[in-house]
């Protein structure tokens, strides 16, 4: 196996004409199999003004905990990359001077900024500044930190800043003596060199100093090599152990300057120049130099967590040094690898674009072109047959290579194909040979071919690719309209709902039972033929193209999906969900992107990919150790900027000060969060997912934007969840679980809503109160105006009466006592009549008297009525010698209702005529007293000789005064025994019902 790489790599120089260079890209290439670090192949990748670096001088880089490179320029400001993209910050963000010499993280994850005239200190979300008009144009400036201070060093002295406050600038370290160079180790050492010749340690415990003697020499720079500083000098390498404070020679064969010791692969880097190499020492100290730059003045190298170099230069911008994923192992000479096979015997056969077939084997190589037909050298499938023969396709004719004749034998349209462009080759179980051309189907016996075509079952005769399932003992025909099926000589249709009118590239199995369909526009389609189940698999998935020209799978059941962009690497879990998605295009070696449908093979030791611009093989770093950056939160905004909610937190968090739980205002419910992961290898693999709880009803599509934003959120709390592909493409256990909450406005409180509900029942009963008062008011003065015009009649009436019917009784009486005086008094009869007049005259008078007393308002009062009775039976019993006694215990006034006053009045003046005539009674009372609270009782009781009420009971003058009491709403009590007397009792209720305005 290794002769036949080694074959290959031979001819494959010889075909591309390629360098010694070009030799050691394809050894490397080839042998990435064998695992070794160094067989892998480097590359460079130049940043400049055109990827969005402010400026081309790149002075100093450093590398913070979430893994963004942080690159100090020479006028251009600060610059942030996260392998996407560069973050700019100048004077107008807050810097004190865009010119930076030196960067620097403290153990709070502040970044501090060395400029001409003073720092910056930048926390993540703002800036600081610490400037002196004394630090000008210093020829030497470091930053470094010791014991919670920030020292700077400038002017051969040094400036301290603790706390954010500044103590002082341009004190001396020792006294009377000037700083010339600093070093800084990353283990908290440093290293200071006077003018005078002494040295100065610092370590985090002890400090202590020697003088450099002659044995040491002229001191040219320091470095740091396995844990210990390094002096270069005139005289050779001299190791500071700052243990045992001591110095001692170190020999090293290195001439050129050394900017860093890579201690995990054991090399260094150096300059000579302008020109950049890598150096490694052997163990018979003989040095073994790679040139990676040249003419470029590379002033500091850093190594990241993820396995990259990183190179500031002055004047050509940042340089990345890392590991291509995928190696071209052809030259510009051989352009378009169309189709590659590598057959039973090992041999490997390639088809191009225009360079015909090849065939190499054992060192051997050889170059089928037709020079005749130009149209046969475009080979676009290669394949073998059960019994061996190899039969390529090409864009004329069908070919067959005869390994006796060692050439190509082509069949055309007339010997029997349907078209000359040949587009698939497949072969059954049986071994019969199936081929696809642009002009329909053909199956080839051996002897002859039988075609398909739209005339005899076939949609479209435009065919891109075939595949025989020994499962399934079915023939799958991809089409630019379908797929269609040949099973016991039968075609079929296979019906894929999103898949209508959509051209499929690509049939390929996967898993055994499925089929792997690569579309013209839908992605890539899982499918059972046996359950018709499918997952689609498309760019919102993360694919980098929905056309796609193959999906393979390899021997772990990774799919490799190649697109007119690169290339992406999936694996499925069992349920077909996506696991891992990486994504592989120009940045990790791809130079042309775009791949072809044949031109893949996927074996356990080898990955090769054929692409418009040359053969590619794939390097498998997956095993090396490189850093996974957590997802992070980079901002939180409120309404794009206009409002910081870190005035609504607490406290803040990380790097970029992101505010803890913060509890925004109602009117503050416009939020913008932030988000990022670095991976400065694959950035354009990285997906984001997001998901609001208590808002979103589900997680969001995979995407590559770093930002969502949530308008008019409603009151409540929240919590954002973020998640993150890893450098494998996978989902990331780590997520980001960020709670926040919007206050609930004053008018949604739990107070303000039972204010609210209080204040409107109190507004709907004051509007109820004052529209019932009013209709009441209403009411009562219609009322007082109905009872005022009523006793104003009333008066009026009374007083009409009172005089008409007064004069006129008056008269009639006069007359009659005239005629008495002035008649013959002969008659008796005449006498007796005059008399009966008289007293008829007399009574009607009485009666009047009463009516129109009764209808006065001025008397609808119980102590008046009382009056009126009491006077009426001191005259009746007064001519009988009855002894008549009164009895009024009520002494309120009492107002009483229209007409009480007449019924009560006669239901008296009737009892006491009775008595008068027929109780014989010797004494009578007419008694009035409260008997409730809210009642009275009116009585009239005599000492008569009594009566039977059974005997009276249907008596008339009875049955009036009882229906007179029920007319006024009381109760008439009659108590009679025989020879004992009679008691009549009225007893009624003057409640507060309003009624025409009284109280009844």
């Amino acid at each position: 196996m290794r002769d036949n790489i080694l074959a290959l790599i031979r001819v494959l120089c010889k075909i591309m004409g390629a360098s010694r260079f070009g030799i050691l890209v394809i050894l490397f290439s080839l042998f990435a199999k064998a695992g070794l670090p160094q067989n892998f192949t480097y590359s460079t990748r130049n940043y400049t003004a055109v990827d969005g670096l402010p400026q081309s001088q790149v002075r100093s880089l450093v590398e913070d905990k979430n893994g963004y490179l942080w690159m100090a320029t020479q006028g251009g400001g600060l610059a942030r990359f996260d392998g996407k993209e560069f973050k700019v910050y100048t004077t107008k963000d807050g810097l004190l001077s865009n010119d930076i010499s030196s960067l620097l993280f403290d153990h709070h994850d502040n970044l501090w900024i060395l400029h001409a005239h003073g720092v910056t200190r930048f926390n993540g979300y703002s800036f600081k500044r610490f400037h002196d008009p004394k630090f000008q144009n210093a020829g030497h400036r470091r930053l470094y930190e010791r014991n919670d201070s920030i020292f700077v060093v400038a002017n051969g002295n040094i400036g301290k800043i603790f706390q954010d406050s500044l103590y002082y600038w341009g004190r001396p370290l020792v006294h009377n003596k000037v700083i010339w160079k600093s070093y800084h180790t990353t283990v908290g050492v440093h290293c200071f060199f006077m003018k005078d010749g002494s040295c100065h340690i610092l370590t985090p415990k002890t400090e202590y100093s020697f003088d450099v003697t002659d044995d040491i020499g002229k001191i040219y720079y320091p470095f740091e090599y396995k844990g210990d500083i390094v002096l270069r000098t005139d005289k050779g390498y001299f190791r500071v152990d700052h243990r045992t404070q001591t110095i001692e020679p170190l020999k090293l064969p290195i001439k050129n300057m050394i900017l860093l010791y890579d201690e995990k692969g054991d090399f260094f880097w150096t300059r000579d120049g302008s020109n950049l190499f890598r150096d490694v020492v052997s163990k018979n100290e003989e040095v073994k130099r790679d040139t990676v730059l040249r003419d470029v003045s590379v002033l500091q190298v850093v190594n990241d967590s993820e396995g990259n170099t990183w190179f500031a230069s002055d004047g050509r911008g940042l340089y990345k040094y890392f590991i291509q994923d995928f190696n071209r192992c052809s030259s510009e000479n051989l352009r378009g690898v169309m189709a590659i096979l590598t057959d039973r015997c090992g041999t490997k056969w390639l088809g191009t674009l225009s360079k015909g077939l090849w065939k190499i084997n054992k060192g051997k190589s050889h170059a089928y072109v037709d020079k005749h037909e130009t149209s046969r050298n475009n080979i676009g499938v290669i394949q073998q047959s059960p019994d061996g023969t190899i039969w390529v396709g090409s864009m004329y004719g069908l070919g067959r290579y005869d390994s006796v004749h060692d050439k190509l034998d082509w069949f055309t349209r007339e010997e029997g194909l349907p078209s000359n462009t040949i587009t698939s080759i497949e072969f059954d179980e049986a071994g019969t040979m199936w081929v696809g051309t642009g002009g329909g189907l053909s199956r080839f016996d051996g002897q002859s071919f039988h075609n398909y075509t739209t005339t005899n079952g076939l949609l479209s005769n435009g065919i891109w690719h075939l595949h025989y399932s020994k499962r399934y003992k079915t023939l799958y025909i991809a089409t630019d309209i379908s797929i269609q099926t040949i099973r016991d000589e039968k075609i079929g249709v296979l019906q894929i709902p999103g898949l209508n009118n959509t051209s499929v590239m690509s049939i390929l199995p996967y898993q055994d039972s499925l089929l792997a369909l690569g579309t013209g526009g839908a992605g890539v389609v899982i499918y059972n033929p046996k359950s018709r189940h499918r997952k689609f698999i498309t760019t919102q998935e993360g694919l980098a193209s929905d056309f796609i020209y193959f999906a393979a799978a390899d021997e772990k059941r990774k799919l490799w999906i190649g697109t007119e962009k690169g290339i992406n690497r999936v694996k499925l879990a069992r349920n077909l969900e996506i696991e891992e998605n990486l994504y592989f295009g120009y940045d990790n070696g791809l130079t042309g992107v775009e791949t072809n449908l044949n031109a893949f093979e996927l074996t356990p030791n080898n990955k090769y990919f054929g692409l418009v611009d040359g053969l590619y093989a794939f390097n498998d770093i997956s095993s090396m150790p490189a850093r996974s950056f957590d997802l992070h939160l980079t901002n939180v905004q409120i309404l794009y900027g206009e409002y910081d909610p870190r005035q609504y937190a607490d406290t803040t968090e990380g790097f970029f000060r992101i505010p803890v739980n913060p509890r925004l205002p109602a009117d503050r419910n416009h939020v913008t969060f932030y988000f990022n992961r670095v991976d400065k290898r694959y950035p354009k693999s990285i997906k984001f997912k997001y998901y609001l709880e208590n808002f979103d009803k589900k997680w969001s599509q995979p995407s590559s934007m770093t930002e969502v934003t949530y308008s008019n959120l409603p009151p409540g709390n929240y919590v954002l969840h973020v998640m993150s592909t890893d450098k494998q493409g996978s989902w990331s256990y780590k997520k980001i679980a960020y709670p926040f909450s919007i206050k609930a406005p004053f008018y949604q409180t739990a107070s303000f809503m039972v204010g609210v509900v209080v204040l409107l029942a109190g507004i709907i009963t004051l509007i109820l109160y004052l529209r019932v008062r009013q209709k009441v008011s209403k009411m009562l003065l219609l009322e007082r105006i109905r009872a005022k015009e009523q006793e104003t009649l009333r008066k009026e009436i009374a007083r009409d009466f009172h005089d008409e019917m007064g004069n006129q009784l008056t008269r009639i009486i006069n007359y009659i006592s005239l005629l008495k005086l002035n008649g013959n008094g002969n008659s008796n009869g005449s006498g007796d009549l005059y008399t009966k007049v008289e007293d008829s005259a007399k009574y009607l008078y009485t009666g009047t008297r009463d009516f129109i007393w009764s209808i006065d308002p001025v008397n609808d009062e119980l102590s008046k009525l009382f009056i009126h009775i009491r006077d009426f039976g001191e005259k009746l019993f007064e001519e009988k010698n009855i002894q008549f006694r009164a009895f009024n215990e009520v002494k309120d006034k009492i107002k009483l209702p229209y007409g009480f006053s007449r019924e009560a009045n006669l239901i008296f003046k009737e009892a006491m005529t009775n008595a008068f005539k027929y109780s014989n009674a010797c004494n009578v009372t007419l008694l009035l007293r409260r008997s409730e609270p809210d009642g009275f009782e009116m009585s009239f009781e005599d000492d008569g000789v009594g009566f039977l009420t059974d005997e009276i009971e249907k008596s008339n003058g009875l049955q009036n005064i009882r229906e007179r009491a029920d007319r006024i709403r009381s109760v008439l009590r009659i108590t009679s025994v025989k020879h004992r007397g009679t008691k009549i009792t009225l007893n009624f209720k003057l409640t507060k019902t309003l009624k025409y305005g009284l109280a009844l």
